[in-house]
């Protein structure tokens, strides 16, 4: 053993892999540098978010997505650094249609090359995107761990009113459009007192593009078709089973309704939702993941003064 130690060649490779690991080191505690945010792109971020809602964003929004921003700038840049815009199939048909709107002329390798020379990819906000996108992944791919039964029901107990199914009814109306020149409300009236003397609803209402009989719908059912008053209306009639009751008004006129049958709500069970928990935890561990792997990488990134840097 000693004699190897004392091998030329033992030594080259010795030295060869301590210069690998510390270039390694190196890498790792290397400090980059991104420009933050100026007054023109917090501008921006201001008339994006005027465009999007309608209104100006406070100070806490407003700085929420200026940090948003220096983030992907961040995951952007790192990309970069890793050279992920050479080897991705997205970004290089994206340089390639780029030197071809521009003239570049010879092969498409040599027109790639000539937009990466120029620094198209830098400028270009679908690559932009695709190089977030990829460093988002990396930053998933970190939370490499399934859960535990443990860890899934303790998030399936953490939301029960979630588990819970709706009241489901089943119910037949008779409809009384409000585009006639009858009061449909007055219609529907006498529609009433006229069944509750003939105890027959048949010939009464006008037609319905939605029908007359609904089974097993939710008041979020119901709401779809007719409105959220009505919704809460059936179910406020179906204390009363088997009795016609109204009008009751919608977005298209006047309605009685008679519910023939209220479902209780019940309350899925651990097994019957243990599928979609495993994906909730899931995606919230990415999340997590993700936040903790953009948090090292600010670590790393000198943030200059964007004003001073112009």
């Amino acid at each position: 053993m000693m004699r190897l130690f004392r091998e030329p060649l033992f030594h080259f490779v010795l030295i060869g892999v301590l210069l690998f690991i510390y270039k390694q080191y190196q890498q790792t505690v290397k400090t980059y540098e991104i420009v933050s945010l100026d007054k023109d792109a917090r501008q921006q971020l201001s008339d994006d978010f005027i465009k999007q809602s309608g209104r100006a964003p406070s100070q806490a929004e407003l700085g929420l997505l200026a940090e948003q921003e220096l983030d992907s700038r961040i995951l952007f840049t790192e990309a970069l650094r890793r050279n992920f815009h050479r080897d991705d199939s997205v970004v290089i048909q994206r340089l390639l249609r780029d030197a071809n709107f521009l003239g570049f002329t010879g092969s498409d390798q040599d027109k790639i090359r000539a937009a990466l020379v120029l620094g198209i990819h830098e400028s270009d906000e679908v690559i932009r995107s695709r190089m977030i996108q990829r460093m988002e992944s990396v930053g998933r791919s970190h939370a490499n761990r399934s859960p535990t039964d443990a860890e899934l029901m303790a998030l399936y107990r953490a939301d029960l009113a979630r588990w819970q199914t709706p009241d489901r009814f089943n119910f037949t109306q008779i409809f009384f459009s409000a585009d006639r020149d009858e009061d449909p409300a007055q219609r529907a009236k006498a529609a009433l007192r006229a069944i509750q003397l003939k105890a027959s609803a048949e010939g009464l209402g006008d037609p319905s593009l939605h029908g007359s009989l609904f089974v097993e719908v939710s008041t979020r059912d119901i709401a779809k078709v007719f409105g959220e008053s009505f919704g809460e209306a059936v179910a406020a009639k179906s204390t009363l089973l088997n009795e016609w009751q109204g009008p009751i008004s919608s977005v298209y006129g006047q309605h009685l309704v008679r519910v023939t049958r209220a479902i209780s709500g019940q309350r899925r069970k651990f097994e019957e939702v243990r599928t979609k928990l495993a994906l909730d935890w899931q995606e919230q561990s990415e999340r997590e993941a993700l936040a903790a792997f953009i948090a090292n990488l600010r670590e790393r990134y000198l943030v200059l003064n964007g004003e001073e840097t112009k």
